[in-house]
């Protein structure tokens, strides 16, 4: 079975690590959440021990490689730091778009996930995308 960790776990983070729970292949092994009630509702529905959750990236970074691949679903500014650890510590990723802001980063990251022979997936959301940004403008 297949060991994820979940960084963010907001909505979408959730969702991602909920399809991959319930898909049957798939363990989350730890969790980074900084809101505590977050925190805790997924090691609940991920049956995630105390001791595998995280308040930060940085912290579950640090306690070593605590599973195969990574779920980073948090701000777009996180992501690059996230995804560079992330790979240097040999996960492979499933990653928010957008990858980075910064055109740079996103060739930062391909280039480290080509060096250390890892995945990087990309989950595309919507939220940038022409009709919710209209409908933001209308509720705004």
């Amino acid at each position: 079975m297949l060991q994820m960790v979940l960084i963010g776990a907001g909505q979408r983070g959730m969702i991602y690590a909920k399809y991959a729970y319930e898909s049957g292949l798939v363990n989350i092994s730890a969790i980074a959440e900084p809101n505590p009630a977050r925190r805790a509702a997924a090691a609940e529905a991920f049956h995630v021990a105390p001791k595998y959750t995280f308040e930060t990236a940085q912290t579950l970074f640090a306690a070593g490689r605590l599973g195969d691949a990574a779920i980073i679903a948090t701000m777009d500014r996180a992501h690059y730091a996230q995804a560079m650890t992330a790979l240097e510590q040999g996960y492979d990723i499933i990653l928010e778009k957008p990858i980075s802001p910064d055109a740079l980063e996103c060739l930062r990251i391909e280039r480290k996930a080509k060096e250390t022979g890892r995945c990087v997936v990309v989950c595309h959301v919507l939220r940038y995308s022409p009709f919710f940004q209209e409908i933001k403008r209308i509720v705004d």
